[in-house]
């Protein structure tokens, strides 16, 4: 008798008792993970004695001993254990990652992970990544649960529910984690307002700041910020293939323009592997825009370690990829030791562009299927959204370049070269769409130059990325209309292509609100804020840009926001969470279909103008 007819007569054996234990497993995985991360925020939030620290690493110990036997045992139970293997290969490599570790540990009292880190001198990320293993094992488990139990496919979820419900979770974390004494040099110093601000503002990848980043926090405050201006971007450039997967998994969601606006059929029938696209190309691209901003850096600088160059370079390439306009330095890419970077600016200003392109646009601009198709097939081209989004964005950039070299050329740009008058005018006009990098004081700016910043971050970036504002698509849309009815046309033409009515409705929709929801807090911060209106140097230009930037997640500022009072900070997080969600999904998460269309009342023409 051989091995598979053995291991068949096992798996005959023990067949009726797979999914009772199967599930029990699981439900104590839940448990446990739940337990253990519980047990790492306390263990990195709150200072505490030595034995409070031995029984927080023996629960974190069990949690990974208790997780390797589980796979284990699923291995057991399942017919085929190298195919179970082969198809969950990143946790197989996970699972081994344990097993070496409690190895090396218990043999040598030596961790593989915490001494790779502790080699290139990030000592506190190596001990942070045993979160985020215990957040990945809890999500696995969960959703593996779910497989089995279908325990959710009585429940109607609205995708937009499912948007805003996401970003009150991680805000809300984020908000709790910042709380916690050993995330700021001050044990205590936070307040709960202005750490909901703040996890707000790196959530909704905004960059507005009530405190210095640069000073305030702690490494691990610093890590929590990049994490949620990680989880922030991704949150919105994964929407759409998250709802179409997790309905895929058991979810009942309700389909509708939220969805489909961003996902294609193909897509939604492979949500899976788009997410892993996604995930993949953001992590690629931010490793190497960190490895470049690592390079650039210069003796002078005030970086002195290794693993202090490292984590400067991937925290600000993850918040510049991510449009989030956060810095783990006083006055950000204005510091005076990286003001004069140039090349740094570049890179970071590429990292920007990138992120405001999203990922709709770069998969349809650069998969490799579709270049080579287009090479053999001149005549086919991109989606029509994707050209329309990149000339618009182009054009703004350019007109952006020119309108503030002509503005400040006699001002703040008169000491420099034409280059470095160039690359600052250009980082500019790049960042002001939505990042909030900065690499002039935007203080110092003349009246115009900021309105044209307002009006630039008022439009953002394009659909399905990590910028604000109403969109280059929405802003594209608005114009050509114009231009057709100044051309007398009945239709929206662009490209050969006649634009449906919808979606011209969409974007005058989103025009509206977005206007409608910032002239509202502009004149609620005019009631709150009448202190800072009193001051000689400030005035309501001042209001208005905070207004608007916080609005459209920009995070530039003519350095008013630390001088906000509570409500006026209320105000402008209520406009980022709504300006990072977009109008469209308000509505749509707390609107209600009427029952039939079918049916016009008589027409009866209206004047107009």
């Amino acid at each position: 008798m051989d091995i598979r007819s053995i291991r068949e007569k096992i798996n005959l054996i023990i067949y009726s008792s797979k999914a009772k234990n199967l599930k029990i497993l699981k439900v104590l995985s839940i448990l446990i993970s739940m337990v253990a991360i519980g047990s790492l925020f306390y263990f990195h939030g709150f200072s505490h004695d030595t034995e409070t620290a031995i029984i927080i690493q023996g629960i974190v110990q069990f949690s990974f001993i208790f997780y390797v036997l589980h796979y284990l045992v699923k291995i057991f139970y399942d017919f085929e254990p190298i195919t179970f293997i082969k198809d969950n290969w990143f946790e197989s490599i996970l699972v081994l990652i344990l097993v070496f570790e409690g190895i090396s540990y218990n043999l040598f009292d030596t961790l593989i992970v915490q001494t790779i880190f502790n080699a290139i001198g990030l000592e506190s990320l190596g001990a942070l990544s045993v979160v985020f293993l215990q957040f990945y094992l809890f999500i696995v488990v969960f959703f593996e649960l779910n497989d089995n139990t279908n325990i959710f496919n009585n429940i109607k979820i609205h995708p937009s529910t499912i948007f805003i419900s996401s970003f009150l979770v991680i805000i809300g974390l984020g908000t709790g984690l910042l709380l916690m004494p050993e995330m700021t040099i001050e044990v205590g110093s936070m307040d709960f307002i202005d750490a909901l601000f703040t996890s707000v503002s790196a959530t909704c990848v905004t960059g507005l700041i009530v405190v210095d980043t640069g000073t305030f926090f702690t490494y691990k405050g610093h890590f929590v910020i990049m994490l949620l201006m990680k989880l922030g971007g991704l949150n919105i450039v994964s929407f759409a293939y998250l709802a179409a997967f997790l309905n895929r998994a058991g979810f009942s969601l309700k389909q509708d323009d939220i969805i489909e606006d961003f996902v294609t059929k193909d897509a939604f029938f492979n949500a899976k592997g788009m997410l892993i696209k996604v995930f993949a190309l953001s992590a690629i691209i931010e490793i190497v825009g960190g490895v470049l901003i690592y390079a650039l850096i210069t003796p002078d600088m005030p970086l002195k370690t290794t693993g202090d160059r490292l984590f400067f370079g991937i925290f600000h390439s993850i918040s510049a990829f991510n449009n989030a306009g956060f810095s783990t330095v006083t006055d950000g890419m204005y510091a005076p030791f990286i003001r004069e970077a140039y090349l740094m600016h570049l890179v970071v200003a590429l990292l920007v562009l990138l992120g405001a392109f999203g990922f709709t646009v770069m998969f349809d601009l650069f998969t490799p299927s579709l270049m080579r198709d287009r090479l053999k097939h001149p005549w086919k081209r991109p989606n029509m959204s994707t050209i329309l989004a990149v000339r618009t964005h182009l054009i703004l950039i350019g007109i952006g370049v020119v309108l503030y070299m002509a503005a400040e050329w006699k001002t703040t740009l008169s000491d420099l070269t034409f280059v470095e008058k160039t690359i600052v005018a250009l980082f500019q006009s790049v960042s002001s769409r939505s990042a909030g990098l900065n690499t002039a004081d935007i203080f110092s700016l003349s009246t115009a130059t900021l309105l044209m910043l307002v009006f630039m971050m008022f439009i953002g970036g394009n659909t399905f990325s990590t910028a604000g504002g109403i969109k280059t698509s929405t802003f594209g849309l608005i114009c050509i209309n114009t231009w057709s009815i100044i051309r007398g046309k009945k239709s929206v033409e662009v490209f050969g292509r006649t634009i449906p009515t919808d979606d011209m409705l969409k974007a005058f929709t989103v025009l509206v609100t977005f206007s409608g929801g910032m002239l509202i807090c502009t004149y609620a911060l005019c009631l709150t804020e009448g202190h800072i209106l009193a001051m000689s140097d400030r005035g309501l230009i001042d209001l208005i840009f905070e207004e608007v930037s916080a609005f459209s997640t920009c995070g530039l500022s003519t350095g008013i926001t630390g001088m906000l009072s509570n409500p006026g900070k209320l105000i402008l997080i209520v406009s980022m969470f709504i300006g990072r969600l977009g109008t469209l999904s308000i509505i749509f998460a707390f609107s209600r279909k009427i029952i039939s269309t079918n049916y016009a009342y008589p027409e009866e023409h209206i004047m107009v103008g």
